[in-house]
């Protein structure tokens, strides 16, 4: 629901709007849910070094992996989009096995082989059941596999800044990186005015 509902909003007016605006809602239903449950409708307690590094996976997953992937919704449609974005997971677990030395057990290994033979047989089948071919389509793919390594590359960096900082709060300092980025994007492309629009 969520992709088909973005992907319509994005035809509409445009996805870096969607984007910015989604990310600015996010931003108070989070401080709401942070002044109910922490006292504190901003993570001001955050440590220096945790707001680093959690703006740092906000730049990469919420701006650079959100700008592709939404793009993608537009150019190749949710269902494919979705797809190709279950690569998420699996880019993480890898990142994490090399940045962190995280483990992958035997079952997690079959997982990511699945995950990626199925994505690979409905990306490469000739006739797809729906959505544009040609080099748009290969365009769409490469947005959303884009899109997967900056969602799977921020939530590697999310869990090396977050520690045992409370997760909602950590979610709103990504956000606000978010914004800030989607901030400079909107106003080098001078899309303010759309913005407004929308």
């Amino acid at each position: 629901m969520t992709a088909i509902s973005f992907e319509a909003a994005g035809k509409r007016v445009g996805s870096l709007s969607v984007n910015l605006l989604r990310l600015v809602l996010a931003f108070f239903f989070l401080g709401l849910f942070g002044l109910a449950a922490r006292g504190l409708p901003v993570p001001t307690d955050a440590p220096a070094g945790a707001w680093a590094l959690l703006s740092l996976s906000g730049l990469v997953g919420f701006v650079g992996g959100d700008l592709c992937l939404f793009r993608a919704l537009v150019v190749i449609g949710p269902r494919l989009s979705t797809l190709i974005m279950s690569l998420a997971p699996v880019i993480a677990a890898l990142l994490g096995w090399f940045a962190l030395g995280e483990r992958l057990a035997f079952d997690d290994l079959c997982g990511m082989a699945l995950t990626l033979l199925g994505v690979c047989l409905v990306v490469l089948e000739k006739k797809p059941a729906a959505g544009p071919g040609g080099r748009v389509r290969v365009f769409g793919v490469l947005l959303a596999l884009a899109g997967a390594a900056g969602q799977g590359g921020g939530l590697v960096i999310s869990k090396i800044g977050m520690g045992a900082y409370d997760p909602f709060a950590a979610t709103q300092i990504r956000v606000i990186a978010g914004v800030a980025g989607f901030s400079v994007i909107l106003t080098a492309a001078g899309w303010w005015p759309r913005f407004a629009a929308a």
